[in-house]
């Protein structure tokens, strides 16, 4: 097998006395699709704020490619190749749609600092690219439509939809989608499914995934890590994963966890 793109080896993160992420093990290799799951304060999205540099480890590893990633500052992180959402939509109330995913395309901007000051040539050039890529991936997920509004002007679900567009403008090779599902109505939900779907197929993306909703975590992802109070519980198939003891005891108890993950 080839080596990890993203490998965490025994990493740690602690809040004062309280450790949030336990010794971690984890490895994605390319074009996996995984999910990370838990109860409330399992410690998903802090594992996520570990892997893109917002918390630093306590102690263990996090490489990218072969990388170390500690000590690096997060806009290096991404344009190292690791996008993200979050689990609160993150958009800038005084952009259109086109510029949210115009900025995100500024990380790959070939004009120098000199070249944009003066206008010269190689910046008008950088910006009509930037904008043609925002203009197609803005198609390709059907968000043309609203190409010039406020972002948030835009339904919920498509601000889900624009989030997923402008974290692919940064060009990753590892996506991080942090409850992606979360104020979706079912409908939605089963769209979301076929959006994760296309956006792995389509774009040879490795994806992590932190989800609360088993119809998307089962309907998606190859493989499942299960935490529980920062530790990782059980790792496996999602068939394994449903079945688990330890993770249905995780879950408040079997009839609970029945009902969540047949959901």
């Amino acid at each position: 097998m080839s080596a990890p793109l993203l490998q965490l080896s025994q990493a740690t993160v602690r809040f004062g006395g309280l450790t949030a992420v336990d010794a971690l093990d984890l490895t994605l290799h390319e074009r996996e699709l995984v999910g990370l799951i838990g109860p409330n304060g399992a410690g998903k999205t802090t594992a996520f704020n570990l892997i893109t540099g917002l918390y630093p480890p306590a102690s263990g590893t996090v490489s990218f490619g072969g990388r170390p990633l500690a000590g690096m500052a997060p806009h290096r992180i991404v344009a190292a190749g690791i996008a993200r959402t979050f689990q609160n939509i993150r958009l800038f109330g005084s952009l259109s749609v086109l510029d949210h995913v115009r900025a995100a395309g500024n990380l790959h901007r070939t004009a120098s600092p000199l070249q944009s000051l003066v206008r010269l040539r190689a910046f008008r050039e950088s910006e009509d690219a930037i904008t043609a890529r925002a203009d197609e991936l803005l198609d390709l997920f059907n968000l043309s439509r609203f190409r010039d509004a406020p972002a948030l002007s835009l339904p919920y679900g498509e601000q889900r939809r624009l989030e997923i567009v402008r974290a692919l403008a940064t060009r990753p090779r590892l996506l991080l989608l942090d409850e992606p599902a979360a104020g979706l109505n079912p409908q939605e939900k089963i769209d979301l499914v076929a959006l994760i779907q296309r956006v792995h197929r389509e774009f040879n993306l490795t994806i992590l995934l932190v989800e609360h909703s088993m119809r998307v975590v089962m309907g998606v992802c190859q493989r499942i890590a299960v935490l529980d109070h920062g530790k990782k519980i059980a790792e496996g198939s999602p068939d394994g994963i449903r079945q688990n003891p330890a993770v249905i005891e995780a879950y408040l108890g079997s009839e609970h966890a029945t009902a969540l993950f047949h959901h």
